[in-house]
């Protein structure tokens, strides 16, 4: 076993060779020398017991989860920076003195009810997919023997609330000046709340009429061909070389929540929410026919499970299983009357 420290490093790094004879290499993640010492020498032994009695080493879960969340920051950093970093320090205030293995079933039902009793039910339910994700990695790692049995959770039902052209004028008349081309926009291109306000004008190609959303939930950049009232809106922007596009007394908006809280309210439409603007884009499309699968590209979302709650708004969605009801009671009369069509009758496919 050798402790050392690298080149521009302020930790103890440990050395050692596990029992198959392979060169092991590994912070201790202390500037301590003495508590290094003792890390590393834990680290040997969990080795050896691993290697002779099948054991495996018991693992703090603050260790894991740091594990996780490094991964997570690196490869979704804008997601992390959003919400994954609170989720994570809720399950650190509430597992901190686990190790891996004291994650029973028991324990996590324990943990839901509370959460239950604290934050909304889709809340308690993401916190709980990320302990599971936790764990499964854990487990991949070889930290963790088994992944405990998670309780079932039921997933809240989607919203699909959508404006009519009514309410949309109601809301647009409510609202003031600085607000009324955020909800167009909105309206228009199915942008989330972020990724409007985060839209630079070197995105924008208004000569090609379309633009470019980045750093989008999902990861991937996302371009929409601009509707002639969205081009409208961003030339009456004073559009601009780069800079933010969505601007208030010289400055970039950041978040416009509470001015359209107070604009539905003055409307009437408590129930709606700023992402129900995206809902109805969506809507809206499929309303004039547009294909499910054109849709999720327009969106952004990742299959067409997302986009199914959509799929009853279709013009067609109904009314071609009654036309054949239809033509199937119609061939049946046909049939009874001996009109000279009863031959082929039976031939008709449903």
């Amino acid at each position: 076993m050798r402790i050392y420290k690298q080149k521009g490093s302020s930790n103890w790094w440990a050395s050692w060779y596990d029992q198959s004879g392979k060169r092991c290499r590994r912070s201790t993640g202390t500037s301590d020398k003495r508590l290094a010492e003792g890390i590393a020498g834990k680290w040997s032994q969990d080795d050896f017991m691993a290697e002779h009695f099948g054991k495996t080493p018991d693992v703090p879960f603050t260790e894991a989860l740091m594990r996780y969340a490094k991964i997570q920051k690196r490869d979704y950093n804008a997601s992390f920076m959003k919400s994954t970093r609170y989720r994570l320090r809720k399950l650190q205030d509430r597992f901190s003195d686990y190790m891996l293995a004291d994650i029973t079933a028991s324990e996590i039902e324990g943990f839901m009810d509370e959460r239950l009793d604290e934050v909304t039910r889709e809340s308690a339910r993401k916190e709980l997919s990320t302990l599971r994700a936790i764990l499964n990695r854990a487990h991949r790692e070889e930290l963790l023997d088994r992944v405990p049995l998670f309780p079932k959770f039921k997933k809240a039902k989607a919203r699909t609330r959508w404006l009519t052209q009514e309410e949309e004028q109601r809301l647009v008349s409510h609202a003031p000046d600085h607000l009324v081309p955020v909800i167009h926009f909105a309206l228009d291109t199915g942008g989330r709340l972020s990724e409007i306000f985060g839209l630079d004008w070197r995105y924008v190609d208004l000569a090609n009429r379309r633009i470019t959303f980045v750093k989008t939930k999902n990861g991937d950049d996302r371009t929409i061909r601009l509707c002639n009232r969205a081009y409208d809106t961003l030339q009456e922007l004073n559009p601009a070389s780069s800079g933010p596009v969505f601007t208030y007394k010289g400055k970039a908006v950041k978040d416009m929540r509470s001015a359209f809280e107070r604009t539905r309210n003055l409307a009437g439409l408590d129930d709606v929410r700023f992402h129900d603007l995206r809902h109805t884009f969506a809507s809206r499309l499929v309303q004039g026919g547009v294909p499910l699968y054109d849709v999720m590209h327009l969106t952004g979302h990742k299959s067409l499970e997302m986009v199914q709650r959509y799929s009853h708004l279709a013009p067609d969605y109904q009314e071609g299983s009654m036309r054949v009801l239809d033509r199937y009671w119609q061939d049946l009369d046909i049939v009874e009357k001996g009109g000279e069509n009863s031959a082929n009758s039976n031939s008709l496919i449903l």
